[in-house]
Protein backbone atom coordinates (compact mmCIF):
# COMPACT_ATOMS: atom_id res chain seq x y z
CA UNK A 1 0.00 0.00 0.00
CA UNK A 2 2.65 2.64 0.81
CA UNK A 3 4.46 1.94 -2.65
CA UNK A 4 1.49 2.70 -4.05
CA UNK A 5 0.46 6.00 -2.05
CA UNK A 6 3.95 7.27 -2.28
CA UNK A 7 3.48 7.76 -6.06
CA UNK A 8 0.21 8.97 -6.16
CA UNK A 9 1.52 11.71 -4.03
CA UNK A 10 4.55 12.03 -5.73
CA UNK A 11 3.08 11.98 -9.18
CA UNK A 12 0.04 14.83 -8.07
CA UNK A 13 3.07 17.42 -7.04
CA UNK A 14 3.52 20.01 -9.84
CA UNK A 15 6.83 19.94 -11.89
CA UNK A 16 10.32 20.71 -9.26
CA UNK A 17 11.20 24.22 -9.32
CA UNK A 18 14.61 24.39 -8.11
CA UNK A 19 17.14 22.33 -7.34
CA UNK A 20 16.28 21.95 -3.62
CA UNK A 21 12.76 20.45 -4.96
CA UNK A 22 14.16 17.92 -6.75
CA UNK A 23 16.58 17.19 -3.76
CA UNK A 24 13.65 16.97 -1.64
CA UNK A 25 11.97 14.73 -4.21
CA UNK A 26 14.83 12.48 -4.52
CA UNK A 27 14.92 12.03 -0.78
CA UNK A 28 11.42 11.11 -0.61
CA UNK A 29 11.75 8.53 -3.36
CA UNK A 30 14.72 6.70 -1.49
CA UNK A 31 13.01 6.85 2.09
CA UNK A 32 9.22 6.17 1.17
CA UNK A 33 6.80 6.44 3.50
CA UNK A 34 6.77 6.01 7.45
CA UNK A 35 5.10 2.73 8.61
CA UNK A 36 4.81 1.29 12.11
CA UNK A 37 8.49 0.13 12.16
CA UNK A 38 9.28 3.68 12.17
CA UNK A 39 9.32 4.65 16.30
CA UNK A 40 7.34 8.15 16.17
CA UNK A 41 4.65 6.64 13.51
CA UNK A 42 4.14 3.26 15.84
CA UNK A 43 0.43 3.90 16.59
CA UNK A 44 -0.28 6.05 13.47
CA UNK A 45 -0.65 4.10 10.08
CA UNK A 46 -1.46 5.50 6.93
CA UNK A 47 -4.16 2.44 5.77
CA UNK A 48 -6.96 4.91 5.54
CA UNK A 49 -5.19 6.97 2.71
CA UNK A 50 -4.75 3.31 0.65
CA UNK A 51 -7.67 4.57 -1.79
CA UNK A 52 -6.57 8.12 -1.99
CA UNK A 53 -7.05 9.32 -5.18
CA UNK A 54 -4.07 12.47 -4.57
CA UNK A 55 -5.50 14.53 -7.64
CA UNK A 56 -9.11 14.42 -7.10
CA UNK A 57 -9.04 18.22 -6.38
CA UNK A 58 -10.77 20.21 -4.04
CA UNK A 59 -14.22 21.08 -2.50
CA UNK A 60 -16.56 24.50 -2.88
CA UNK A 61 -15.29 26.89 -0.65
CA UNK A 62 -17.28 27.26 2.29
CA UNK A 63 -18.53 29.99 4.18
CA UNK A 64 -15.74 31.50 7.06
CA UNK A 65 -16.85 30.50 10.34
CA UNK A 66 -17.56 32.97 13.33
CA UNK A 67 -15.49 32.99 15.87
CA UNK A 68 -15.77 35.34 19.02
CA UNK A 69 -13.48 37.57 20.21
CA UNK A 70 -11.44 38.12 17.01
CA UNK A 71 -10.24 41.55 15.93
CA UNK A 72 -9.69 40.23 11.95
CA UNK A 73 -8.47 37.58 9.65
CA UNK A 74 -5.20 38.41 8.31
CA UNK A 75 -5.24 35.70 5.79
CA UNK A 76 -7.84 33.11 4.36
CA UNK A 77 -6.83 29.41 2.58
CA UNK A 78 -9.02 27.91 0.41
CA UNK A 79 -8.21 25.21 -3.07
CA UNK A 80 -4.81 25.79 -2.41
CA UNK A 81 -4.61 29.38 -2.72
CA UNK A 82 -4.12 32.49 -0.24
CA UNK A 83 -6.43 35.16 0.09
CA UNK A 84 -4.64 38.35 1.80
CA UNK A 85 -6.94 41.24 4.16
CA UNK A 86 -7.10 44.65 2.63
CA UNK A 87 -6.88 45.76 6.62
CA UNK A 88 -3.60 44.39 7.76
CA UNK A 89 -2.93 46.29 11.37
CA UNK A 90 0.02 48.44 11.39
CA UNK A 91 3.42 46.52 12.47
CA UNK A 92 2.36 43.55 10.18
CA UNK A 93 3.75 42.28 7.00
CA UNK A 94 1.68 39.30 4.94
CA UNK A 95 2.60 38.00 1.45
CA UNK A 96 2.84 35.05 -0.50
CA UNK A 97 6.00 33.69 -2.44
CA UNK A 98 8.11 36.84 -2.11
CA UNK A 99 11.46 37.75 -0.65
CA UNK A 100 12.43 35.65 2.44
CA UNK A 101 9.53 33.54 2.55
CA UNK A 102 11.30 30.90 -0.20
CA UNK A 103 13.88 30.83 3.06
CA UNK A 104 11.54 28.71 4.83
CA UNK A 105 11.70 25.74 1.99
CA UNK A 106 15.74 26.12 1.64
CA UNK A 107 16.18 25.50 5.30
CA UNK A 108 13.97 22.75 5.28
CA UNK A 109 15.98 21.21 2.05
CA UNK A 110 18.99 21.88 3.32
CA UNK A 111 18.33 20.36 6.46
CA UNK A 112 17.18 17.54 4.54
CA UNK A 113 20.09 17.36 2.56
CA UNK A 114 22.25 17.36 5.69
CA UNK A 115 20.68 14.12 7.27
CA UNK A 116 22.65 10.56 7.45
CA UNK A 117 22.96 8.99 4.28
CA UNK A 118 19.61 6.96 3.03
CA UNK A 119 18.29 4.88 2.99
CA UNK A 120 17.80 4.51 6.94
CA UNK A 121 15.37 3.79 9.41
CA UNK A 122 14.31 7.17 10.40
CA UNK A 123 14.36 8.98 7.03
CA UNK A 124 10.48 8.25 6.57
CA UNK A 125 9.42 10.03 9.64
CA UNK A 126 10.69 13.07 7.37
CA UNK A 127 8.46 11.92 4.40
CA UNK A 128 5.70 14.53 4.49
CA UNK A 129 8.41 17.42 5.09
CA UNK A 130 10.32 16.60 1.89
CA UNK A 131 6.68 16.50 -0.36
CA UNK A 132 6.60 20.25 1.20
CA UNK A 133 9.58 21.01 -0.26
CA UNK A 134 9.33 19.16 -3.41
CA UNK A 135 5.64 20.54 -3.89
CA UNK A 136 5.11 23.89 -2.62
CA UNK A 137 5.74 27.04 -4.60
CA UNK A 138 3.98 29.63 -2.56
CA UNK A 139 4.61 30.58 0.88
CA UNK A 140 2.80 32.34 3.29
CA UNK A 141 5.16 35.08 5.11
CA UNK A 142 3.81 37.13 8.24
CA UNK A 143 6.30 40.01 9.21
CA UNK A 144 5.72 41.44 12.73
CA UNK A 145 7.84 44.78 13.73
CA UNK A 146 5.98 45.73 16.54
CA UNK A 147 3.39 44.92 19.50
CA UNK A 148 0.09 44.54 17.81
CA UNK A 149 -2.87 44.75 19.75
CA UNK A 150 -6.33 42.81 19.59
CA UNK A 151 -6.67 39.13 18.09
CA UNK A 152 -6.03 37.62 14.32
CA UNK A 153 -6.89 34.92 12.57
CA UNK A 154 -4.94 32.44 10.07
CA UNK A 155 -8.38 30.39 8.72
CA UNK A 156 -7.67 27.86 6.48
CA UNK A 157 -9.98 25.21 5.02
CA UNK A 158 -9.17 21.79 4.63
CA UNK A 159 -11.17 21.59 1.61
CA UNK A 160 -9.26 18.95 -0.07
CA UNK A 161 -10.98 15.47 -1.94
CA UNK A 162 -7.11 14.38 -2.65
CA UNK A 163 -3.83 15.97 -1.58
CA UNK A 164 -3.08 19.72 -0.65
CA UNK A 165 0.22 21.48 0.67
CA UNK A 166 1.05 25.15 2.85
CA UNK A 167 3.94 26.25 4.03
CA UNK A 168 3.65 29.01 6.06
CA UNK A 169 6.48 31.61 7.88
CA UNK A 170 6.04 33.54 11.11
CA UNK A 171 8.42 35.95 11.82
CA UNK A 172 7.94 38.03 15.36
CA UNK A 173 10.87 40.60 15.51
CA UNK A 174 12.79 41.94 18.36
CA UNK A 175 10.53 43.61 21.18
CA UNK A 176 7.40 42.65 18.62
CA UNK A 177 4.44 40.86 19.97
CA UNK A 178 1.70 39.69 18.67
CA UNK A 179 -1.65 37.08 19.13
CA UNK A 180 -2.73 34.48 16.72
CA UNK A 181 -5.14 31.76 16.13
CA UNK A 182 -4.39 29.50 13.66
CA UNK A 183 -8.19 28.10 12.48
CA UNK A 184 -8.28 25.43 10.55
CA UNK A 185 -11.92 24.01 9.44
CA UNK A 186 -13.90 22.45 6.85
CA UNK A 187 -16.60 20.10 5.77
CA UNK A 188 -17.68 16.37 6.24
CA UNK A 189 -17.60 16.70 2.44
CA UNK A 190 -13.51 16.75 2.21
CA UNK A 191 -12.12 13.66 2.80
CA UNK A 192 -8.18 14.13 1.45
CA UNK A 193 -4.94 14.69 2.94
CA UNK A 194 -3.72 17.80 3.64
CA UNK A 195 -0.14 18.48 4.66
CA UNK A 196 1.29 21.81 6.12
CA UNK A 197 4.52 23.37 7.29
CA UNK A 198 4.77 26.16 9.78
CA UNK A 199 7.30 27.86 10.33
CA UNK A 200 7.62 30.46 13.98
CA UNK A 201 10.42 32.60 14.21
CA UNK A 202 10.76 34.98 17.45
CA UNK A 203 13.57 37.06 18.05
CA UNK A 204 15.51 38.27 21.38
CA UNK A 205 12.66 39.91 22.93
CA UNK A 206 9.68 39.02 20.69
CA UNK A 207 6.21 37.42 22.17
CA UNK A 208 3.91 35.49 20.23
CA UNK A 209 0.56 33.82 21.32
CA UNK A 210 -0.84 31.27 18.68
CA UNK A 211 -3.83 29.67 19.71
CA UNK A 212 -4.68 26.56 16.87
CA UNK A 213 -7.99 25.81 16.83
CA UNK A 214 -8.78 22.05 14.51
CA UNK A 215 -11.98 21.87 13.68
CA UNK A 216 -11.59 19.92 10.34
CA UNK A 217 -14.65 17.69 8.43
CA UNK A 218 -15.49 14.95 9.70
CA UNK A 219 -13.51 12.58 7.06
CA UNK A 220 -10.73 15.31 6.85
CA UNK A 221 -6.99 13.77 6.76
CA UNK A 222 -3.94 15.96 8.18
CA UNK A 223 -0.70 16.26 9.17
CA UNK A 224 1.34 19.40 10.10
CA UNK A 225 4.77 20.27 11.24
CA UNK A 226 5.16 23.39 13.73
CA UNK A 227 8.67 24.34 14.17
CA UNK A 228 9.88 27.42 16.33
CA UNK A 229 13.04 28.88 17.46
CA UNK A 230 13.22 31.28 20.27
CA UNK A 231 15.81 33.42 20.70
CA UNK A 232 17.19 34.81 23.93
CA UNK A 233 14.40 36.42 26.80
CA UNK A 234 11.64 35.69 23.94
CA UNK A 235 8.52 33.93 24.71
CA UNK A 236 5.84 31.61 22.84
CA UNK A 237 2.81 30.84 24.34
CA UNK A 238 0.99 27.86 22.30
CA UNK A 239 -2.89 26.89 23.26
CA UNK A 240 -3.79 23.69 20.87
CA UNK A 241 -7.34 22.56 20.35
CA UNK A 242 -7.60 19.29 18.51
CA UNK A 243 -11.22 18.15 17.95
CA UNK A 244 -11.94 17.62 14.34
CA UNK A 245 -10.94 15.15 11.79
CA UNK A 246 -11.39 11.67 11.08
CA UNK A 247 -7.13 11.56 11.42
CA UNK A 248 -4.86 13.75 12.11
CA UNK A 249 -1.23 13.99 13.69
CA UNK A 250 0.51 17.21 14.65
CA UNK A 251 4.50 17.26 14.60
CA UNK A 252 5.68 20.24 17.32
CA UNK A 253 9.72 20.56 17.15
CA UNK A 254 10.69 23.31 19.36
CA UNK A 255 13.91 24.79 20.12
CA UNK A 256 14.61 27.34 22.89
CA UNK A 257 17.94 28.77 21.89
CA UNK A 258 18.74 31.68 23.86
CA UNK A 259 18.92 32.04 28.12
CA UNK A 260 15.73 32.97 29.58
CA UNK A 261 13.84 32.00 26.12
CA UNK A 262 10.11 31.24 27.60
CA UNK A 263 7.78 28.26 26.27
CA UNK A 264 4.41 27.37 27.67
CA UNK A 265 2.91 24.83 25.73
CA UNK A 266 -0.92 23.77 26.87
CA UNK A 267 -2.83 21.34 24.40
CA UNK A 268 -6.19 19.60 24.70
CA UNK A 269 -7.50 16.49 22.63
CA UNK A 270 -11.18 15.93 22.21
CA UNK A 271 -12.25 12.66 20.37
CA UNK A 272 -15.02 10.82 19.64
CA UNK A 273 -16.46 8.25 17.10
CA UNK A 274 -13.44 6.37 15.44
CA UNK A 275 -10.89 9.53 15.26
CA UNK A 276 -7.16 9.50 15.46
CA UNK A 277 -5.31 11.88 16.85
CA UNK A 278 -1.44 11.67 17.10
CA UNK A 279 0.97 14.66 18.91
CA UNK A 280 4.49 14.34 18.74
CA UNK A 281 6.37 16.82 20.84
CA UNK A 282 10.25 17.33 20.77
CA UNK A 283 11.12 20.28 23.01
CA UNK A 284 15.19 21.22 23.03
CA UNK A 285 16.90 23.23 25.65
CA UNK A 286 19.77 24.62 23.87
CA UNK A 287 21.00 26.96 26.12
CA UNK A 288 20.67 27.82 29.79
CA UNK A 289 18.07 29.67 32.14
CA UNK A 290 15.53 28.85 29.78
CA UNK A 291 12.33 27.39 31.24
CA UNK A 292 9.32 25.58 29.59
CA UNK A 293 5.93 24.17 31.22
CA UNK A 294 3.59 21.82 28.73
CA UNK A 295 0.36 20.50 29.82
CA UNK A 296 -1.13 18.43 27.62
CA UNK A 297 -4.83 16.74 27.98
CA UNK A 298 -6.64 14.33 26.03
CA UNK A 299 -10.32 12.75 26.06
CA UNK A 300 -11.45 10.08 24.22
CA UNK A 301 -14.44 8.19 23.44
CA UNK A 302 -16.21 5.87 21.11
CA UNK A 303 -13.21 3.71 19.41
CA UNK A 304 -11.31 6.64 19.06
CA UNK A 305 -7.46 6.81 19.78
CA UNK A 306 -5.07 9.67 21.12
CA UNK A 307 -1.11 9.51 20.86
CA UNK A 308 1.10 11.98 22.63
CA UNK A 309 4.70 11.56 22.71
CA UNK A 310 6.20 14.65 24.25
CA UNK A 311 10.33 14.66 24.51
CA UNK A 312 12.29 17.18 26.33
CA UNK A 313 16.00 17.52 25.48
CA UNK A 314 18.01 19.39 28.13
CA UNK A 315 21.40 19.67 25.94
CA UNK A 316 24.99 19.67 27.40
CA UNK A 317 25.99 23.42 29.03
CA UNK A 318 22.17 24.54 29.25
CA UNK A 319 22.69 24.79 33.07
CA UNK A 320 19.92 26.72 35.19
CA UNK A 321 17.28 25.25 32.72
CA UNK A 322 13.82 24.93 34.51
CA UNK A 323 11.35 22.39 32.41
CA UNK A 324 7.89 20.72 33.08
CA UNK A 325 6.12 18.38 31.39
CA UNK A 326 2.95 16.22 32.22
CA UNK A 327 0.22 14.71 30.30
CA UNK A 328 -3.72 14.13 31.87
CA UNK A 329 -5.68 11.57 29.94
CA UNK A 330 -9.42 10.67 30.06
CA UNK A 331 -10.94 7.56 29.10
CA UNK A 332 -14.69 7.26 28.13
CA UNK A 333 -15.42 4.48 26.42
CA UNK A 334 -13.82 0.97 27.43
CA UNK A 335 -12.93 1.04 22.92
CA UNK A 336 -11.22 4.30 23.46
CA UNK A 337 -7.48 4.45 23.41
CA UNK A 338 -5.18 6.64 24.81
CA UNK A 339 -1.29 5.92 24.14
CA UNK A 340 0.71 8.32 26.15
CA UNK A 341 4.67 8.82 27.02
CA UNK A 342 6.40 11.92 28.42
CA UNK A 343 10.29 11.78 28.24
CA UNK A 344 13.02 13.58 29.68
CA UNK A 345 17.07 13.42 28.45
CA UNK A 346 19.16 15.70 30.69
CA UNK A 347 22.36 16.18 29.12
CA UNK A 348 23.21 19.28 32.04
CA UNK A 349 23.82 19.78 35.79
CA UNK A 350 21.77 22.34 38.03
CA UNK A 351 18.42 22.08 36.13
CA UNK A 352 14.64 21.90 37.73
CA UNK A 353 12.80 19.14 35.68
CA UNK A 354 9.73 17.29 36.16
CA UNK A 355 7.63 14.53 33.96
CA UNK A 356 4.63 12.59 34.57
CA UNK A 357 1.48 11.03 33.04
CA UNK A 358 -2.02 9.88 34.31
CA UNK A 359 -4.78 8.25 32.19
CA UNK A 360 -8.31 7.80 33.82
CA UNK A 361 -11.95 7.91 33.67
CA UNK A 362 -14.63 10.31 35.77
CA UNK A 363 -14.29 10.37 39.39
CA UNK A 364 -17.26 8.50 40.75
CA UNK A 365 -17.14 10.51 43.72
CA UNK A 366 -17.81 14.06 41.65
CA UNK A 367 -20.20 11.69 39.85
CA UNK A 368 -22.00 11.32 42.33
CA UNK A 369 -21.99 14.51 44.55
CA UNK A 370 -23.63 16.01 41.23
CA UNK A 371 -26.57 13.30 40.54
CA UNK A 372 -27.43 13.75 44.61
CA UNK A 373 -27.67 17.48 43.75
CA UNK A 374 -30.73 16.39 41.49
CA UNK A 375 -28.21 17.11 37.81
CA UNK A 376 -29.24 14.06 35.84
CA UNK A 377 -26.26 11.48 34.95
CA UNK A 378 -25.60 12.50 30.86
CA UNK A 379 -25.36 16.19 32.26
CA UNK A 380 -23.09 15.50 35.21
CA UNK A 381 -20.57 13.64 33.21
CA UNK A 382 -20.86 16.67 30.58
CA UNK A 383 -20.02 19.19 32.98
CA UNK A 384 -16.82 16.74 34.36
CA UNK A 385 -15.89 16.38 31.20
CA UNK A 386 -15.98 19.96 29.98
CA UNK A 387 -14.28 21.38 33.59
CA UNK A 388 -11.43 18.70 32.88
CA UNK A 389 -10.14 20.17 29.92
CA UNK A 390 -11.08 23.73 31.47
CA UNK A 391 -7.60 24.20 32.53
CA UNK A 392 -6.22 24.54 28.95
CA UNK A 393 -8.91 27.13 27.94
CA UNK A 394 -7.88 29.44 30.78
CA UNK A 395 -4.83 30.00 29.36
CA UNK A 396 -6.36 32.01 26.81
CA UNK A 397 -6.42 35.32 27.87
CA UNK A 398 -9.34 36.96 25.81
CA UNK A 399 -12.72 36.31 27.72
CA UNK A 400 -14.32 36.97 24.60
CA UNK A 401 -12.50 33.97 22.93
CA UNK A 402 -12.44 31.80 25.80
CA UNK A 403 -15.98 31.39 25.86
CA UNK A 404 -15.90 31.27 22.21
CA UNK A 405 -13.52 28.15 22.13
CA UNK A 406 -15.34 26.64 25.05
CA UNK A 407 -18.54 26.74 22.97
CA UNK A 408 -16.52 24.95 20.74
CA UNK A 409 -14.86 22.58 22.44
CA UNK A 410 -18.39 21.61 24.43
CA UNK A 411 -19.79 20.73 20.89
CA UNK A 412 -17.34 18.42 20.21
CA UNK A 413 -17.54 16.76 23.48
CA UNK A 414 -19.25 13.27 23.47
CA UNK A 415 -22.97 13.78 24.97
Amino acid sequence: MSAGLAERLLASLPAAADDNARAARAAFLAAGLPDRKVESWRYSALAGLATLDASAGAVAAMALPELGGLSGTLVELRGGGYSLSASVPAGVAVAVGAGSSRELLRANAEEVRGTSPLPQKAAPAQAFRWLAVAGVDDVLAIDVTSKVDGVWRLAMQHDALGFAQSCAQVRVRSGAAITLVEHVFGGDDASGLSNRLLDIELEPGASLTLIRVQESGAKAHSIQRTTARIAPEARLELVSLELGGLWSRHELAIDLVGARANAKITGLVALQGRQHHDTQLSLTHAAGAAMSRTLWKAIANGRSRSVFNGLITVAPGADQTEAHLKTSNLLLSPHAEIDTKPELVIEADEVVCSHGATVGQLDDKALFYLRSRGIPEVQARQMLTLAFGGEVLSAVADATLRRALSERVDAHLPT
